[in-house]
């Protein structure tokens, strides 16, 4: 069965105010159940609470963040993390951080500095604006691109690539098979094929050396998310399996 093209680069510039909001996320899908509508996820934002914010502004606030960063509805890419989630949900740093960046045009253009800092090396939020200033020039504010340095600071340690509180270094990002088949399946949908899936954004951001990518896409296949095979020098990857999965658990509802 083929997927449907489901990926198109997203052009928020939700951290240009905010940050990838982990916490929240985290505590919202703890709370509601895989399944739920887009109603469902405001219900219990703005409605019930669950997230404690203490004005009704706050909420309706964090409710938009998190919509323009993962979508909570029948998006594809919402839809195949909380299949992943369901299984490891210890992985959600990583898998949020792979849909955030196909969202968040301000979170992708600061990648590439992050990705280019040594191991311990201190990563300040004037690098991360200046690489997102390089991506956009004077189509945004100078103040706006301090406060988006800030705040993809901030997001890049929540995921794990960063670490420390005022001071932040260069770490190495946590990852597991779930995020593996995430991001390949974030490649596969984007038109890449084979060896090419290991070449897209989305598998740089697993953090994996490159003595560590085969293990990282066995590590998927033995736990059932994705195909591997290989013949030779051809190495095929087929993550439908796990498109398919999440499309027919959203059918069932």
């Amino acid at each position: 069965m083929t997927p449907p093209d489901l990926l198109e680069l997203g052009h928020r510039r939700t951290t240009s105010s905010h940050t990838i909001s982990l916490p929240y996320l985290s505590d919202l899908l703890r709370f509601v159940p895989a399944g739920s509508s887009y109603d469902e996820y405001a219900h219990a934002i703005v409605e019930l609470n669950i997230l404690g914010r203490p004005t009704h502004t706050g909420r309706l606030r964090v409710l938009r963040h998190l919509r323009e960063l993962y979508g909570l509805d029948d998006e594809p890419g919402f839809r195949l993390l909380r299949e992943l989630y369901g299984s490891a949900p210890d992985e959600l740093p990583l898998l949020a951080g792979l849909l955030a960046l196909t969202q968040d045009e301000f979170l992708r253009a600061s990648w590439p500095a992050v990705e280019s800092a040594d191991r311990g090396a201190r990563v300040a939020s004037s690098d991360l604006a200046a690489a997102i200033e390089s991506a956009f020039g004077r189509d945004v504010a100078e103040d706006t691109y301090a406060k988006a340095g800030r705040n993809v600071a901030a997001s890049w340690t929540q995921t794990g690539h960063l670490a420390g509180a005022r001071v932040k270094t260069r770490a190495r990002a946590t990852n597991g098979p779930a995020a593996t088949a995430f991001a390949v399946c974030l490649g596969y949908v984007a038109g890449r094929r084979g060896p090419g899936l290991l070449d897209t954004p989305w598998f740089a951001v697993l953090d994996l050396p490159d003595e560590e990518r085969r293990d990282a896409l066995d590590g998927a296949h033995r736990a059932g998310l994705i195909d591997v095979r290989s013949a030779g020098s051809v190495l095929e990857i087929d993550p439908t399996v796990l498109l398919v999965r999440a499309r027919a658990g959203k059918d069932k509802e």
